[in-house]
């Protein structure tokens, strides 16, 4: 076929007797079209959701519009701006700020305005109890979500709203969409007698958040959780009352202790207080964002460019048909940037440091490795789908193995469908070496191949203590869920680049990691059993410092990979696609041996 030429298909149904039966046979017919398909190429650019922000300037560029104008940017949107406020600071503090009339700051939003109406409005420090009632009057006009960050006091404690600002703030609430204080701002809007230090735990921020949105009349209030500490244990207590948002793991936090294994191999610390962000709309709790502190003094800015997040992700957001303040998406989207943002900032300044707002500049579908998440792929890779991850790590086997309850058949059929598998897994590295670019990848894989083959001869001496021969293994054939998966490896090696090569084995390396350290876990808990179990050098070899070696040299590699060449949003979701099915036919792998599929 000539290459200029595109080969379109039209499929009819007739219906022809064979013996008796009237049976419908669908023909397809190719027919010769011309050069171009049916969706001509765009060539106009992509508008930009237009985000605006009300705020005050910041000379030390780490807050204000110029955090506001970084984040929306970030977020693939155009960004204009609306000043109330000039302020000389740095980030060790404010020295001195120049409030903008009110008339002048009613007359930049209305040229603003009049030239493109934004999709979405952030507002920030308001300066003066003028500006503040002035924008109450013109912000009905505007048909727009309006997302407030009632900037009363800066990080250094800089009070930047005078008091009879803060009492008109009550004229504004009633058109905001989404407010979002911190715990002292929230204390002080709310008009409670309460003080921070008396806060107690979840249950008293989670009144606080309602009473803040009760008291403000704002339509959603995100009540950020920065100043307090929370426990695991006190979050469980709301599972299945209110939907959790879990940054790693869930409600169980023992599916990621892989993760938690390499962290501690960099030598990173594991905070064990837990920061909660508690969404409330109607006095109703939505949601609660569950995630680790990011211990870092550079933290400047930070409610400027959640409030930011909030307006690019709404003026962005994929799912139109759900009310604003129940999109758990715009939320998450948010506080995820947000936190990366934090955890990749440099160091600048001698105070608190501003965040790395250009750490999704490159349009990278990933944040960067960091202290706080050295593994942010496999982090995207298993939250992507945690029950499936779940059904594979979590599998029946693996807990009646860990027991000593899983019958010796079923074992005795894994591990001879295991040897097979074995060697595909050897094939898939040796073409990962084929499609290597660099001597130090070729040997890795070359390495690892031949580990493989080292470890299929254990794999045979391990049989032999359960009665089964070499020639026995050889003899055996090839279950279908152990053909589907080899197939499946093999065939994505082949038609994919380096990184398919590494997807398509790096669930087997990481998920047995993950198995191996949770059946130690339980043995410790007095949940499964070693002594007199027959499946205990099994349990052993998984969980020894041999193995998790190999498991964390491997993370280290797909996550330095991964970060060198970050993948498109569309390679992203290969990738991940990938990972799916891998872990899904890891789980099927663990059926075949239970039922003795053949």
């Amino acid at each position: 076929m000539p290459p200029y030429l595109i080969t379109t298909t039209t499929t009819i149904t007739v219906k022809q007797l064979v013996g008796r039966t009237a049976v419908t046979i669908a023909i397809t017919i190719e027919k010769m079209s011309g050069l171009l398909s049916s969706s001509p190429v765009p060539l106009e650019p992509r508008k930009a959701p237009h985000v605006l922000t009300i705020a005050g300037s910041d000379s030390g560029g780490g807050a204000g519009i110029q955090a506001d104008l970084k984040t929306i940017e970030a977020f693939g949107c155009y960004g204009t701006s609306v000043l109330t406020g000039l302020t000389a600071q740095n980030t060790k503090g404010v020295q001195a700020v120049h409030a903008v009339p009110s008339d002048f700051v009613i007359q930049q939003l209305q040229s603003v305005i009049e030239d493109e109406p934004p999709i979405a409005v952030k507002l920030g420090m308001l300066t003066s109890a003028s500006t503040i009632r002035a924008l109450a009057s013109y912000l009905p006009k505007l048909d727009c979500t309006t997302v407030l960050d009632p900037v009363i006091i800066s990080t250094s404690g800089h009070h930047l709203l005078p008091e009879d600002a803060v009492e008109a703030l009550y004229d504004l609430f009633p058109y905001v969409t989404f407010l979002t204080p911190n715990i002292p701002e929230a204390i002080r809007l709310s008009r409670t007698n309460t003080k921070e230090t008396e806060l107690k735990g979840l249950a008293d921020m989670l009144q606080l958040a309602k009473d803040t949105q009760l008291k403000t009349g704002a339509k959603t209030v995100l009540l950020k959780g920065g100043h307090g500490k929370v426990s695991r244990e006190d979050v469980l207590q709301y599972a299945g009352q209110y939907e959790i948002v879990w940054e790693e793991g869930d409600e169980e936090a023992d599916t990621v202790d892989v993760l938690t294994e390499y962290r501690s191999t960099l030598g990173l610390k594991v905070e064990k207080d837990l920061v909660v962000d508690i969404l409330v709309t109607g006095e109703e709790v939505v949601a609660l964002f569950v995630g680790r502190k990011v211990d870092s003094s550079s933290t400047h800015g930070t409610g400027c460019t959640l409030s930011s997040a909030i307006a690019s992700a709404y003026a962005t957001r994929r799912k139109k048909d759900v009310p604003a303040g129940k999109d758990i998406e715009v939320f998450k989207r948010a506080i995820s940037y947000t936190q990366s943002a934090i955890a990749s900032a440099f160091s600048f300044g001698h105070g608190h440091g501003p965040l790395n707002h250009a750490h999704l500049t490159a349009r990278r579908a990933l944040p960067p490795p960091t202290k706080h998440n050295p593994h942010p792929f496999l982090t995207h890779l298993i939250q992507s789908n945690l029950p499936l991850w779940k059904s594979y790590v979590r599998h029946p086997f693996v807990v009646q193995l860990g027991n000593g309850t899983l019958p010796r058949e079923c074992f005795e059929h894994y591990i001879k469908q295991d040897y097979h598998y074995l060697k595909h897994y050897a094939r898939a590295h040796a073409l990962g070496a084929y499609k290597a670019n660099t001597l130090a990848e070729i040997q890795a894989f070359s390495e690892i191949a031949l580990h493989v083959a080292r470890e299929s001869e254990m794999h045979v001496a391990y049989c032999a203590q359960f009665g089964i021969s070499r020639a026995e293994l050889a003899a055996t054939a090839e279950s279908s869920p152990c053909a589907a998966y080899a197939r499946y490896v093999v065939d994505i090696g082949t038609q994919g680049d380096i990184l398919d090569v590494y997807m398509a084995v790096a669930s087997c390396l990481v998920g047995y990691g993950e198995v191996g350290l949770w059946l130690k876990k339980q043995v410790e808990e007095g949940n499964a059993v070693l002594e007199g179990n027959l499946y205990k050098k099994w349990m052993e070899d998984y969980c020894g410092a041999e193995f998790l070696a190999a498991v964390n040299r491997g993370i280290e590699n797909l996550e330095r990979r991964v970060a060198e060449d970050p993948p498109s949003p569309e390679k992203l979701a290969r990738l991940t696609a990938i990972w799916h099915e891998c872990v899904r036919l890891e789980s099927r792998f663990w059926d075949m041996g239970l039922n003795l599929i053949h």
